[in-house]
C-alpha cells in the first residue's frame, strides 16, 4: 500500500530555557479495524499539539494511506488533522502522529502569559454542555467565597474546597465525560469530571476559566507506553494571564497540593484546549465532549473500532 509521509520542522524555535524542561517523542499510533467492505467514505480528525511559550513542536510526522491536511477549529484554534480516505478503502487502516517536543515547567512567575483579544476570553466565561454555571454549581462556589476576598483568593478557596470535597475515583458509572453535575453530586471522577467542576464554579464568578487536555509522562521512565489521557484547567485574572491547575493530581498527591496551584510539571503534552469542539465535515457539523482520541466517521456516521497506542521516548 502506498504511505504518504509528511514531515515539518521548526528550526526557529525559542525556548525559555528554565530549570525544568523535558525534551521528548511521542508516539501516537491507531488503527481502524473491520471497516465496512462496502464503505464508500472515511473522514478522521486527529488534535495537533500547538506551540506555546511552554511548548514546543519542534518536528511532527504522519504516516497515513490517505491525504491530509492541517486546519484550525474557529473557537479555540486548535490545530487538527482531517484525512479523508480516496479510491478502495482496505479494511484496516492505520496513522501514526510522530512528534518531537519541548516542554517547560509552567510557572507564571517566569513569563505571564497575557491575552489582548477579549474576545478569546468571552468563550471561557460561558457555559459548556456538561459544564453549567448556574444552579448547584454556583450556590456551591458561592458558598465557598466570599466578598472581601480578592479574585486570586476566591479560587484558591475553590481549589482548596475541591481537594478536600473530592475524590479521584474511576469505578462504576458516569465518570469520565467532563460532567460537572456529576462531579458536583457524587463528589468524585476522574480527571475530567473534577476539573469541570472547577471551571464551572470559576465561571460562575464571572472569571474565565478553560480545559487542556493532553497525554502524562511517566516521570520516573525514559520510555514507555502511556495509557491514556490528562486534563487539567486554567484560569484567568488581568495582572496573572492564564494560571493552570490541577487538582487531580492534587489529589492523588497531597504533598504537591501547593504546588498545582499555578504550576505544571513539564511531564505532559497539550493537545488540545476546549469543550464542545465544532468538526466541520461532509455531513454537517460534529461537536466533540472533548478532542484527545481520533475521531472517525465512515460515510457520515461515528465509527469506534479504533485500536489505540501511546509512547513516549526521553531525549
Amino acid at each position: 500500500m502506498f504511505m504518504m509521509v509528511f514531515t515539518l520542522q521548526v528550526n526557529s524555535t525559542t525556548i525559555n530555557i528554565k530549570e525544568k524542561q523535558q525534551h521528548f517523542s511521542f508516539s501516537y499510533r491507531f488503527t481502524i479495524q473491520n471497516l465496512p467492505s462496502d464503505a464508500q467514505e472515511v473522514e478522521i480528525w486527529i488534535p495537533l499539539p500547538t506551540n506555546s511559550q511552554y511548548q514546543k513542536v519542534t518536528q511532527y510526522s504522519i504516516n497515513s494511506p490517505f491525504s491530509h491536511q492541517i486546519i484550525e477549529d474557529a473557537q479555540y484554534k486548535n490545530r487538527i488533522i482531517s484525512l479523508k480516505s480516496g479510491g478502495n478503502i482496505p479494511q484496516n487502516v492505520t496513522i501514526s502522529l510522530n512528534l518531537d517536543i519541548i516542554r517547560q515547567e509552567v510557572d507564571p512567575t517566569y513569563q505571564k502569559n497575557m491575552v489582548s483579544n477579549q474576545q478569546d476570553l468571552k468563550r471561557f466565561l460561558q457555559p459548556d454542555s456538561l459544564v453549567p454555571i448556574t444552579g448547584k454549581i454556583a450556590l456551591e462556589a458561592q458558598a465557598v467565597v466570599n466578598d472581601n476576598m480578592t479574585p486570586w483568593e476566591k479560587i484558591k478557596a475553590l481549589y482548596e474546597h475541591l481537594n478536600r470535597t473530592m475524590k479521584y475515583d474511576k469505578t462504576g458509572t458516569g465518570w469520565g465525560n467532563g460532567d460537572a453535575i456529576y462531579a458536583c453530586d457524587y463528589r468524585k471522577g476522574n480527571c475530567t469530571d473534577i476539573h469541570s467542576l472547577f471551571i464551572g464554579m470559576v465561571r460562575s464568578l464571572g472569571i474565565p476559566a478553560r480545559f487542556t487536555i493532553g497525554f502524562p509522562l511517566p516521570e520516573n521512565k525514559a520510555q514507555g507506553a502511556v495509557n491514556g489521557y490528562h486534563c487539567w484547567a486554567e484560569f484567568y485574572l488581568k495582572d496573572q494571564g492564564w494560571v493552570p491547575v490541577d487538582i487531580s493530581e492534587a489529589i492523588k498527591h497531597p504533598e504537591k497540593r501547593e504546588y498545582y496551584f499555578g504550576h505544571l510539571d513539564p511531564n505532559r503534552i497539550s493537545f488540545s484546549t476546549g469543550r464542545d469542539i465544532k468538526l466541520n465535515t461532509n455531513y454537517g457539523v460534529e461537536s466533540l465532549n472533548y478532542f484527545i482520541y481520533p475521531y472517525v466517521l465512515v460515510d457520515g456516521k461515528p465509527f469506534y473500532d479504533i485500536k489505540k497506542s501511546f509512547r513516549f521516548k526521553r531525549q
